[in-house]
């Protein structure tokens, strides 16, 4: 399979080359919407345009900006913005969502996470940001089981583009620093280059991030047909960790307790590449092709008796500090196709790629032996095709249907001593999926449309999953089935241009063997998971953004959700970390010139284990947003909790049955200024 993906590489590479046989025309690659041009078969979404991104952006995790968005929360290690951040979609997490970068995947293969920290300052690079809701199918790998993000990079073609040195600092020894050129296209060349360095001390104790981000993107426009560019994504950062939370006994002594010990730090290194060709090979054909190469280099120490004693209550003394290093590489390619026809238009995709991980284990700093076992490698083959049908039988209406097959393999290596080398072990498994869905659109008038649509996805378990919460491999593979999700979502959209917008939608998902956490934790903190018996969530979804007068505006959603799951071991309870109720609304005052708004956050409690015996309160945050021009300036400010209230994003339950709590910081800001030169 493997052969596969690097023949599949070449030929993409030398099947381009055939379009400088086609002359210029009066089609523009710039006309085309590229985050439609690579969104999968979701049709519930909302997107965040390169204004907003720039109105909002302080250097803050990714995740903070989509919980403004309807049935997502954000989670956080250090209590504040910045560092280690967590999402989930409506109750799902991370590794149910299907994360690209110019249509290239991001989710790492084996755990399918997708930390932005690892990209640090990663939105002063982006064009827009599109969320999308509930089950789809995609053509470049992984189905988004809870929905999708799909990141665009900034347009170096665009002679609007700003560049500009900005500085901001704040709460908590807050501080980031950010240099951004962007060359004015000239004789079809473009340029972007964005060097950041940013710092927070963290709200908790020893809870620091410290991180520096370097991105370069440059192509060539060689007419209205093509346009070729290059993409690097290279991003440092080291952290105190703070993935275990604290009782509230601790929390009323110190506020800012972490659960992690001093030691614990972790510093990864992550390196995203990728080559994009785009065509018009017809007036009504248009193609894209690219090959993608990421890298990843890290580790993180974890303290034995910090955690026995955390999480088990165990004082033994095991005087161990574990440093787990782990190295990975993927490598891939994708073809996709767009046909525009009178009244139909097709889309087709490939994507494949090959990953492998290292893992291995050094504690030479510490004086311990090297644990050999533990060294080990994990290789991942996926390979998908996507095909996309929108037919128009009269103007008014839109039907659309999508299938995805999708092939992945995973095989485990071990690590030999006598030859220093890692060789395939006969442990290994494969899966093979269909994924489908249907959507209609109906648009009875200009200002009003009505829609439903019907996904069903699958996903394999993870590594972790697999290996039952251990970082390493003790037998056989855990027996866990992958996950299907079956979404059914009815909705209309009314616009009132430049004046009024509301989005109502109605989901119901139900799934079979989704996958749950059941409560324990494997050897290095790593949680385990089961195949629930059954489980649904449904839900209804407003977002509604308003012009009131001239310049005062209201951007508001709200989120409703029902959801169950049953298990042999508790019944049926409600999913963890789902909160039945979220609200978002901004009021704010812009006239160009002043920008200066009041914006608010709830969610309703959630429970955080499967029994539904303990739970976190209600979080809801007040926080206040400003910004001026001024020529070439452009000052900004930031209070987050302006009523100081006592907030916790998450919890868990550690195996002597205490409720653990993740403090948020209590009123803290950030003040901004950026020159544009």
């Amino acid at each position: 399979m493997n052969k596969f993906i690097y023949t599949l590489i070449f030929t993409l590479i030398c099947a381009t080359s055939f379009a400088q046989q086609i002359d210029s025309m009066k089609v523009d690659l710039d006309e085309v919407v590229v985050s439609s041009f690579y969104q999968s078969s979701s049709i519930t979404s909302s997107s965040v345009n390169q204004q907003d991104i720039n109105k909002v952006n302080y250097g803050q995790e990714p995740s903070n900006v989509f919980s403004k968005m309807p049935s997502i929360i954000a989670l956080n290690d250090n209590g504040t913005e910045y560092g280690y951040g967590y999402y989930r979609i409506r109750g799902l997490d991370q590794t149910r969502i299907n994360v690209t970068l110019d249509g290239c995947p991001w989710n790492e293969a084996e755990d399918y996470g997708s930390y932005f920290a690892n990209s640090p300052d990663l939105m002063s690079s982006m064009k827009s940001i599109r969320v999308e809701r509930g089950a789809g199918s995609s053509y470049n790998g992984i189905a988004g089981v809870a929905g999708g993000i799909m990141l665009e990079s900034v347009n170096i073609f665009d002679s609007n583009n700003d560049s500009y040195a900005y500085l901001s600092a704040g709460s908590y020894w807050s501080h980031k620093g950010t240099v951004v050129y962007n060359m004015q296209p000239k004789n079809g060349w473009g340029l972007h280059i964005k060097a950041t360095h940013q710092y927070t001390k963290g709200f908790k104790d020893y809870g620091s991030n410290s991180s520096q981000a370097f991105t370069i993107k440059t192509g060539y426009k060689f007419n209205n047909r093509h346009t070729l560019d290059f993409l690097s994504m290279n991003g440092f950062h080291r952290n105190g960790q703070g993935w275990i939370g604290n009782t509230l006994d601790e929390l009323s002594i110190n506020p800012r307790a972490n659960g992690n010990s001093e030691a614990e730090t972790d510093g990864w290194f992550m390196s995203m590449n990728r080559l994009q060709y785009k065509m018009w090979a017809t007036d009504n054909l248009l193609l894209s092709s690219s090959v993608y190469f990421q890298f990843q280099d890290g580790s993180y120490r974890f303290d034995l008796d910090n955690y026995m004693k955390r999480m088990c209550g165990d004082d033994t003394p095991y005087n161990m500090l574990y440093d787990y290093g782990l190295r990975h590489r993927m490598t891939g390619a994708n073809v996709i196709g767009k046909l525009y026809l009178s009244n139909v238009t097709l889309t087709a995709g490939v994507n494949g790629y090959g990953f492998s991980r290292d893992h291995f284990l050094d504690n030479k700093a510490y004086n311990i032996p090297e644990d050999e076992y533990y060294s080990n490698r994990g290789v991942k083959t996926d390979v998908s095709t996507f095909a996309m049908v929108q037919y128009n039988p009269i103007k008014e209406l839109m039907l659309s249907g999508n299938v995805q097959y999708r092939y992945a393999a995973f095989d485990y290596h071990d690590y030999v001593n006598e030859n220093n080398s890692f060789y395939r072990s006969d442990k290994g498994t494969e899966w093979n999926f269909c994924n489908f869905g249907f959507n209609v659109e109906y648009i009875p008038v200009n200002s009003t449309k009505i829609y439903a649509k019907f996904n069903h996805v699958n996903r394999e378990p993870t590594r972790s999953d697999m290996f039952g919460g251990n970082e390493n491999f003790t037998g056989e593979f855990a027996t866990l089935n992958p996950e299907i999700a079956n979404d059914v979502e009815f909705g209309f959209e009314y616009t009132l241009p430049n004046r009024f917008y509301v989005n109502v939608n109605l989901y119901h998902m139900w799934f079979k063997n989704e996958l749950i956490l059941n409560g324990e934790y494997g050897l290095n903190g790593l949680p385990c998971h089961d195949n629930a018996l059954k489980s649904y969530r449904n839900g209804v979804e407003i977002d509604v953004k308003w012009r009131m007068v001239s310049y005062l505006n209201l951007d508001a959603n709200a989120s409703y959700s029902s959801n169950m799951c049953s298990t042999e071991t508790f019944g049926k309870t409600n999913h963890i970390l789902t909160p039945a109720v979220t609200t978002n609304a901004d009021l704010y005052w812009d006239n160009g010139e002043f920008n200066i708004g009041i914006d608010s956050n709830f969610h309703s409690k959630m429970y955080v284990d499967m029994g539904n015996e303990y739970s976190i309160p209600c979080l809801w945050s007040l926080n206040f947003h400003g910004a001026y021009n001024y020529r070439d300036f452009e000052f900004g400010v930031k209070v987050n909790n302006l009523t100081n209230r006592v907030n916790y994003c998450s919890g868990a339950v550690n195996d002597m049955g205490e409720m653990m709590y993740f403090r948020n910081a209590g009123i803290n800001f950030m003040a901004s200024v950026k020159y544009i030169f």
